[in-house]
Formats: C-alpha cells, structure tokens, sequence
C-alpha cells in the first residue's frame, strides 16, 4: 500500500488487503465471512499486479469510468468486480443477480463467481461507517452517517437475509442452470468511529464488540462546532475528503494544498452555516520525502447529530 500512489489503485488495494470490520471466529458468523488471513495472502500475490497497475491505471480508471456513480458502496462494488475478473483461475459468474418471486424482488446475489478451487461462491459485499452514538459496546450503539442505519440491523440483513437466499426456492430458482452454491459469505468492511471530547481526546475500547473483529479499522468523530481536532502531534495539517475517497488511508505529494489547524476549522464553520451534512477530515503528517501521510480520520457531524439523517 506504501509504495502505490494512484488513489484508485489504492483504493483496490485496500480493497483486497485491509481489515474486515467482522469476527471470523464469532459463533454466528463462523465460516460465513472471507478472512482476513485470506485477504492478506491475495494482497501479498497481486503486488506486482497493484504495481503494474499503479505505472499504468488506464484499464483500471477505464473500467470504473464505465460505471459513474456517487455511491460508495456501488465504487465499491467497482473495485471488487475488477479484482475478481482478475485473479487466476477465477471466473464472475453473475453480478447483482436479483431474485424475485411472482410479487416482488425478495433479494439480490451481489456476487456469484467460480473460484479458482473451482468452488462456486456467493459473496454479499458492503462498506460501511459506522459512529458509536452511545457509550455501550454493542452492535446496537453504531449508527451510520445516516442515522436509519445500524450496526445490528445492518448485520441481521446480512446473515439472515442475504446470505440465505440460495437456500430458499426462489433463491435457487434464480441461478443460472446447473450452478449449486457451495460457499456463501460475507466480505465487509469499512471503519468504526469513537466519540471524541471537545478537547480533541478519543480513545478505542479495550473491550470487544460482539461480532466484531478485533482488527476493524476506527477512527473519531465529533459535533460542531469543534473546540479542537485530534490530532497526534501538534504540527499536523487537514485536508477533506470527498465520499469516492473514503477507503484506502490518504497520501497526497508534497505539494498538495493542505490546511493548517485554524484554516479547517474554518472551512467547518463555512459548511456547517449551510449543511447538515457530515464532513470527513485527514489528519496529515509529512513524510521524509515531504509527501503527506494519513495519520488519523474523523467526522465531524452537525450539532444535532444523531437527531436528523445526515
């Protein structure tokens, strides 16, 4: 991931190799979520790929162009396609195959694809953002930017919806001919965000979530208006991020425009006068080449967060 600087090639790496927000070994979601351990081996063999890629991202750029959106879950969903018609002996089978019954659409496969153990798969696949609105260590207490989503709900959908689908007739009525299901999964991932104080502290608890991976990637948030940032050391600069880049951790070159600490707060200031909408800020660091280096992610949510949809 260090060594690649197109962002949508990093995007695809992290993609591939980043941590599952999901505990593999929880009881409930045993053998029903792709593993970490799994993802990490298939980003370790496609480095010279992502590099090649990185030279060279016209293909890459190409093909996620071939499918604008503004959503990243669809962005997403991009980048995994382009990653699994691209692992040896791995074949798509069907993508967003929706299943119907005579009334209505009960559901969609959003991945059917021939692995290269020659295992025909099923993966139900989202990115998700999740903020800890109470100070409980529950499912329950992660919301989404917008405040109709949350953790548990989410997750219910997922195993007892989604994922069954290949086991009711309608399920199994909607695959293509001769295709029998032997390895149905989840591949979720995304960030988890704590609370942080106006005097810019957060911390991760210790403690586990249920169901969730130790290993899930987090972050902070904080209603506006902000008395100070988080930030790890006191010379950090910001910069915003736009919502198709909210995946891979940010590096920017040297001569990026960045912002200093009195400079976001304002730029917040001139948002939240007009919107309600959640901000992504960077915390940056310099590296020795004077690039810029993610050090932390936060939101910075309006001041009546959580009690409107954002």
């Amino acid at each position: 991931m260090d060594s690649l600087r197109d962002p949508v090639v990093r995007d695809l790496a992290w993609v591939i190799g980043s941590p599952g927000l999901l505990d593999e070994t929880w009881t409930a979601y045993a053998g029903r979520v792709v593993d970490d351990a799994w993802c990490r081996t298939q980003l370790n063999t496609s480095a010279q790929w992502l590099a090649e890629l990185d030279n060279e991202p016209r293909n890459l750029h190409g093909f996620i162009a071939q499918r604008p959106t503004r959503r990243l879950g669809q962005y997403f969903e991009s980048l995994i396609a382009f990653w699994l018609a691209h692992i040896p002996n791995t074949q798509i089978i069907a993508t967003n195959l929706q299943v119907q019954n005579a009334q209505r659409t009960l559901g969609e496969y959003d991945f059917l694809f021939r692995d290269a153990d020659g295992n025909i798969c099923h993966w139900e696949t989202a990115v998700k953002f999740y903020l800890q609105a109470e100070p409980l260590l529950e499912q329950r207490s992660f919301i989404g930017l917008a405040v109709r989503d949350r953790l548990d709900i989410k997750l219910d959908r997922v195993f007892q919806h989604q994922l069954q689908l290949g086991h009711t007739p309608a399920g199994r009525a909607a695959l293509p001919t001769g295709i029998v299901l032997q390895k149905t999964q989840a591949f979720i991932k995304g960030y988890l965000f704590y609370p942080a104080t106006q005097a810019g502290k957060y911390s991760i608890p210790v403690t586990p979530i249920p169901g969730v991976s130790d290993n899930h990637l987090s972050g902070w948030w904080i209603r506006h208006p902000v008395g100070s940032l988080p930030q790890t050391t006191p010379d950090s600069y910001w910069t915003i991020l736009p919502r198709l880049r909210f995946l891979a951790p940010v590096r920017l070159d040297a001569e990026a425009s960045v912002m200093e600490r009195a400079e976001i707060c304002a730029a917040l200031d001139t948002h939240f006068a007009v919107s309600d909408e959640s901000v992504q800020v960077i915390e940056l660091q310099r590296e020795m080449d004077n690039s810029w280096r993610e050090a932390t992610r936060g939101f910075v949510m309006c001041s009546k967060w959580p009690g409107i949809n954002t």
